[in-house]
C-alpha cells in the first residue's frame, strides 16, 4: 500500500477490469458485425464498425497502464507528520 493510502496493486486490478471489459465489448462488436454482414444491413454494420474502431482506441489508450502506474507511485513523495 501507497503511504498515502492507494493501495497500487487494487488500482492496477481496477484498471485491468476495465480494459478487460473494453475487450469484451469489442468482442461482441466483432461477432454482431460478423452476424449482421451476413444479412447485408449495412447501416448498423457501419455502426458497429465505428463501434469497434472506438473501442480498439480506447484499448490502446491504456495500454502500458501497469507501467504508469508504477512511475506515478514511485514518483509520488512522502508524506510526513508534522
Amino acid at each position: 500500500m501507497h503511504d498515502v493510502g492507494m493501495n497500487m496493486s487494487q488500482l492496477s486490478m481496477s484498471v485491468k477490469h476495465i480494459d478487460d471489459t473494453i475487450a469484451l465489448a469489442r468482442a461482441w462488436s466483432h461477432d454482431l458485425y460478423h452476424a449482421t454482414e451476413a444479412f447485408d444491413m449495412e447501416r448498423i454494420d457501419e455502426k458497429l464498425e465505428a463501434a469497434m474502431a472506438a473501442l480498439d482506441e480506447a484499448r490502446a489508450a491504456l495500454a502500458g497502464y501497469d507501467e504508469a502506474i508504477e512511475a506515478d507511485h514511485n514518483a509520488v513523495g512522502s508524506v510526513r507528520l508534522v
